[in-house]
C-alpha cells in the first residue's frame, strides 16, 4: 500500500508540473515560434526541476529511475486523458519539437534532480 501512496505523490508533482506549463503555455501560445519553444523548454526544467527537488528532499520514496519513470508513465498517461478526451482544438504541437523534445527534457530534468537531491 506504501508503494501505491509513493506512486500516487509521484503523480501528484507530475500533475501540478503539467498543469502550471500548460497555463503558462496557453498563455504564450501567440508568441513567435522561437520564444514559445524557448519559454516551453526553459519551463519544463525549471518547473520540474523545483518541484522533483522538493520531493527528493522532502518526500523521497524511490530511486531516480524509478521516479524518473512513475512520472513519465503518468505524464503520458495525463495527456492521453487530456488531449484525447478534453481538448478539441487542432493538434498541429503534437510534433517533436513540441512534444519528444520537452518529454525528453523532463525525463532529464527529474533524473538528474534525483541524483542530485536524492540520497548520498
Amino acid at each position: 500500500m506504501q508503494t501505491i501512496i509513493s506512486g500516487f505523490t509521484v503523480f501528484i508533482f507530475s500533475f501540478v508540473g503539467w498543469v502550471v506549463a500548460l497555463g503558462a503555455l496557453a498563455f504564450a501560445k501567440d508568441w513567435p515560434r522561437f520564444l514559445f519553444v524557448a519559454l516551453h523548454y526553459a519551463l519544463n526544467v525549471l518547473l520540474f526541476g523545483v518541484l522533483f527537488g522538493v520531493y527528493f528532499r522532502y518526500v523521497h520514496h524511490f530511486s531516480p529511475f524509478a521516479t524518473m519513470a512513475i512520472a513519465m508513465v503518468s505524464l503520458f498517461w495525463i495527456e492521453f486523458v487530456f488531449w484525447r478526451f478534453l481538448y478539441h482544438g487542432p493538434f498541429w504541437f503534437l510534433n517533436f519539437v513540441d512534444w519528444m523534445v520537452p518529454a525528453f527534457i523532463v525525463v532529464s530534468t527529474v533524473y538528474f534532480t534525483g541524483i542530485f537531491f536524492g540520497p548520498k
